[in-house]
């Protein structure tokens, strides 16, 4: 029976990624593997630092394998979903104060 290779995370997370096709990334170089995506994204500025965050904690904080990289992204937007939570409650009570004046 042939071996089920796993998909290309690095690739998926290019894929994936709105407006990666105005990075200045060649996926089918750059995103042969993480290792070699997160050499391009750390060595190089890419003009994206939420693409090379995304990369780097895939790779760093889950270990470069699926089920980690589900991990720290789905943490990762629970922490960005704080503080947008935060922004929009500051939002909401300077428009409550505007009023009142």
């Amino acid at each position: 029976m042939p071996e089920i290779r796993e998909r290309n995370l690095a690739r998926t997370v290019y894929d994936a990624y709105p407006g990666s096709d105005l990075l200045p990334i060649d996926p089918a170089r750059d995103c042969r593997s993480l290792k070699a995506l997160a050499g391009r994204v750390t060595r190089d500025n890419i003009g994206d630092g939420l693409f090379r965050f995304l990369v780097v904690e895939i790779v760093e904080g889950g270990e470069g394998n699926l089920d980690g990289a589900i991990r720290v992204v789905r943490r990762a937007r629970e922490d960005v979903d704080a503080v947008l939570n935060a922004l929009v409650q500051v939002r909401q009570e300077h428009e409550g104060r505007r009023r009142q004046q």
